[in-house]
């Protein structure tokens, strides 16, 4: 199978799926209220791999295992941090097992490696001194495992951000950087996605400043996810000033009320996909798929409808 670096590079489309945890609770696995889905691959393995099976019917070239708030500070406070490696084994194992059974032509498995702090952390942001190790086990494992690439997910700040990508480049894997941000009222003032301090203070930070720390790191994609529909056009416009890689668009839609998604203003399939092709023509993007609060649906809609060659 030729490798994600060598599609990209061949100017394919390529098709991501759609969002992980908020599907899990579609289908009636009730999400923890500090950890959301973290332990879903162990409780309820045939529904996530179900879910995952799905999205590569709908056309979704590359799945997510489900890791994004499986770091070993978020399982702590569950009681779970002395099982971080074996919960991350289990869920690439889930989605390991979902590409042999259900694919049949190129499909590659990302592991996510976020920003996510457990729900009742009085400060959103993970900043401990344990937290940079913590993220390079996590890396380690999925690397170990057996995942294609790493996405690093919903990067918003200046300081946790930077720990995640770091270790998750020093695996030696594909690493796609994502960030998350904001249109407060102002499509022309893009901010980072907001985050809760300690003692409840919310901060956002200017978007561009965030963008020109993050991207001398490195990385071989780069673009906008969990974010709003209407908030990834502007954010990308502005990421595309700096970034001069391949850009990737996954878009949430709805709201998390924690630890449960609402899916009440969801965008439908056919709407995400004007978007989508939007932002394909405007901000030339080469990765899309969805985030949270989109389904298998809303991925067949794409697959559907996009191209799956970029002109030359």
């Amino acid at each position: 199978m030729a490798t994600i670096t060598d599609a990209l590079e061949n100017n394919e489309l390529i098709l991501l799926d759609g969002g992980i945890s908020t599907e899990i609770q579609q289908r009636g696995v009730s999400m923890d209220s500090e950890a959301w889905s973290a332990l879903a691959a162990r409780t309820h393995p045939d529904v996530v791999q179900a879910v995952h099976e799905d999205y590569i019917r709908a056309g979704a070239q590359i799945i997510t295992a489900n890791t994004y708030s499986t770091a070993r500070h978020v399982l702590e406070s569950i009681g779970c941090g002395d099982e971080t490696r074996a919960i991350n084994t289990e869920a690439v194992r889930v989605a390991t097992a979902a590409r042999d059974n259900a694919a049949t032509g190129p499909t590659w498995i990302a592991g996510s490696m976020s920003s996510f702090p457990p729900f009742n952390s009085s400060h959103d942001i993970t900043t401990s001194t344990a937290a940079a190790a913590n993220y390079q086990e996590l890396a380690e494992t999925l690397a170990e495992t057996g995942v294609d690439l790493i996405i690093t997910e919903m990067m918003r700040d200046f300081e946790n951000a930077p720990m995640v990508i770091k270790a998750a480049l020093s695996v030696g894997l594909p690493v796609w950087i994502g960030y998350s941000a904001c249109c407060p009222g102002d499509e022309t003032r893009v901010q980072s996605y907001p985050w809760r301090r300690a003692g409840g203070t919310i901060v956002t930070h200017n978007f561009e400043e965030l963008v020109k720390v993050i991207v001398p790191l490195g990385g071989d994609a780069a673009g906008i996810m969990h974010s709003q529909v209407e908030d990834t056009g502007p954010a990308l416009e502005v990421l595309a000033q700096y970034w001069p890689g391949p850009k990737l668009a996954y878009a949430e839609t709805g709201c998390l009320v924690p630890p449960d998604w609402t899916f009440q203003e969801a965008c439908s399939p056919d709407d995400y996909v004007l978007a989508c092709e939007n932002w394909l023509t405007d901000h030339g993007i080469q990765i899309v798929g969805g985030c949270c609060g989109t389904g298998p649906e809303h991925i067949r809609r794409l697959r559907e409808r996009l191209p799956r060659q970029l002109p030359s």
